[in-house]
């Protein structure tokens, strides 16, 4: 099958969205199929063409006026489509919807983002005007049963469907790891990692509150992240006088990151908002358990005490608790650790969604 992938956001840019369209096509390409990704060019000393892993990749400028963004957008696809016989259409993002209209062939949108979950609470009026944007699509696939909520609460009469974001197990596995000697962090240490954009959404000021209130010299933490919240982070741990133990090692980019979540015992998202957490399956996928708020799709990949700890949203004691209980059994995270692996590797490994996807959206 020949599918192009829209999306306004891909590597190298650093987020959610841009390793779900990357690591799904990829592996869409190792399953037989041809997959284009058309992104907008941000940056102009990336090349306007490329080949990433057997994925073709072109970016192309688009204007900011969002008539002229979408007239030249959905002639570039009418023209792939009829020249190169593409066969479908995956778009990623609100954004390119519009363009995609009348195309010929098979739509599928995949719903990622929290701020659409901000939107379905705006009123009737927004929600009109939503449905009348997911209706361009045949088919929406979410990864979190918060999204799939949120898609039908706009009146999408289309069909719905969960589907996880994936891991790249081929990269992401346990291995050997002198992090720790870098940052000076002892040994006997428990180390928890946070691998997240420092802003409101990723709950990360709850999560430095949660550190300041855990008195307990043995745990260090490992920040990969960086965002508006940052300056408010480390004001906190500053305050706190626990500055010696947090390590901020700011954004890090993801080929980085297999030893960096190697190098810790637990990972930490602490979101008010979250699908599928791609940096949470990353984190299993090292052998290393999850502490994690219930919310959004975080609950499908943390077994409660078994791959990790699911705590309430928004509550510093409850992750300081969740820290210390397995601070103090550190035989239960490795438990917890072993568990998550063999979940991940089960489960949500991007060969597994992708095939899921596609029997989804178009097979």
């Amino acid at each position: 099958m020949k599918i192009i992938m829209v999306s306004n956001e891909f590597p190298p840019s650093i987020g959610g969205v841009q390793t779900h369209v990357y690591e799904l096509s990829r592996a869409m390409v190792r399953l037989g199929h041809s997959v284009t990704v058309i992104t907008r060019l941000f940056d102009t000393l990336l090349p306007e063409e490329e080949f990433m892993d057997g994925v073709k990749v072109i970016r192309t400028k688009l204007s900011n006026n969002h008539w002229l963004y979408d007239l030249k957008l959905h002639y570039l696809l009418m023209d792939m489509i009829k020249k190169e016989g593409y066969q479908a259409v995956h778009i990623h993002g609100m954004r390119p919807l519009k363009a995609c209209k009348k195309l010929g062939v098979p739509v599928v949108f995949t719903n990622h983002t929290s701020s659409f979950l901000k939107r379905v609470k705006q009123g009737n009026k927004v929600l009109e005007k939503m449905r009348r944007q997911l209706m361009i699509a045949d088919t929406v696939l979410a990864p979190s049963d918060e999204l799939v909520e949120a898609t039908l609460k706009t009146g999408y009469s289309g069909a719905v469907k969960f589907i996880s974001n994936g891991v790249d197990t081929a990269r992401f596995f346990p291995t050997s790891s002198n992090v720790r000697i870098k940052l000076g962090i002892p040994e006997s240490a428990f180390v928890a990692v946070l691998a997240r954009r420092l802003v409101e959404k990723n709950g990360v000021l709850y999560f430095a509150k949660a550190i300041a209130m855990t008195k307990r010299e043995d745990l260090h933490v490992i920040v990969a992240g960086d965002g508006a919240d940052r300056a408010a982070f480390e004001q906190i741990i500053n305050e706190a006088g626990c500055e010696d133990r947090v390590h901020f090692l700011g954004a890090v980019n993801n080929q980085n990151m297999p030893e960096i979540f190697s190098s810790g015992d637990v990972s930490v998202l602490p979101s008010l908002m979250e699908a599928t957490s791609i940096a949470g399956l990353e984190a299993m996928a090292c052998e290393i358990p999850l502490i994690g708020t219930n919310v959004g799709g975080i609950p499908v990949i943390i077994e409660n005490d078994e791959t990790g700890i699911l705590v309430e949203p928004r509550s510093p004691a409850a992750l300081s608790r969740a820290m210390v209980k397995l601070c103090e059994d550190r035989g239960l995270a490795k438990y917890m650790g072993q568990k998550s692996l063999e979940k991940v590797q089960k489960e949500f490994s991007w060969d597994v969604i992708a095939q899921k996807s596609l029997e989804a959206a178009f097979l």
